[in-house]
C-alpha cells in the first residue's frame, strides 16, 4: 500500500457564497480543485498552487496559525480516500477565497471542466457527499451562511 500526501482548497467567493469546483476526468464527478504535496513544498503552498495549476484562480487560504503566527494555518481537516488499488491519499484540506472573484477560471489538463457552483446547485450535480458536508461547514463557519 501506497501512501500519498495532497492538499486542496474548498474556494468560495465571498460575493455570491459559490464554491470552485473541477470536473475530474478520472471520477466524472465534481470536487474541490488539489493535488500531490511536492517534497519541496508545505500543504498550504501545494493547495494555493494547484488550485491556480486546475483553475487559473489565485487564492488566500483562511484561517487560524495555530499556536504561533509563523505556523501553519489550522486545515479544515485531513480527508482519507483510498483507489481501487489499495493506495491510500491523504488530503489536506482547506478553506480559501478568490484573490480576484471576477476572474474567469481556465480549464487545465487536469481537469474537463470548470465552474462555480451555488449550494443548491451541488443537489443537481456529480458530488461525492463530503463537498456538501464541507461546504455546508465553510459556509456556516467562515461565512455566516446558515
Amino acid at each position: 500500500m501506497k501512501r500519498h500526501f495532497c492538499a486542496s482548497a474548498f474556494v468560495i467567493n465571498p460575493a455570491d457564497k459559490k464554491i470552485l469546483l473541477v470536473k475530474h476526468h478520472l471520477w466524472d464527478k465534481w470536487v474541490q480543485p488539489g493535488g500531490h504535496i511536492e517534497d519541496d513544498e508545505t500543504p498550504e503552498e501545494a493547495a494555493v498552487r494547484e488550485v491556480y495549476e486546475e483553475t487559473g484562480i489565485k487564492i488566500t487560504l483562511l484561517g487560524e496559525r495555530f499556536p504561533r503566527e509563523d505556523d501553519m494555518i489550522r486545515p479544515l481537516g485531513i480527508q482519507r480516500n483510498r483507489k481501487d488499488n489499495g493506495d491510500r491519499h491523504f488530503d489536506i484540506i482547506y478553506a480559501a477565497t478568490p484573490n480576484n472573484p471576477d476572474a474567469e477560471p481556465v480549464i487545465s489538463n487536469e481537469s474537463y471542466d470548470i465552474g462555480w457552483f451555488s449550494r443548491k446547485e451541488l443537489e443537481n450535480l456529480p458530488v461525492f457527499p463530503d463537498v456538501k458536508i464541507t461546504m455546508d461547514y465553510v459556509l456556516k463557519n467562515y461565512f455566516n451562511v446558515n
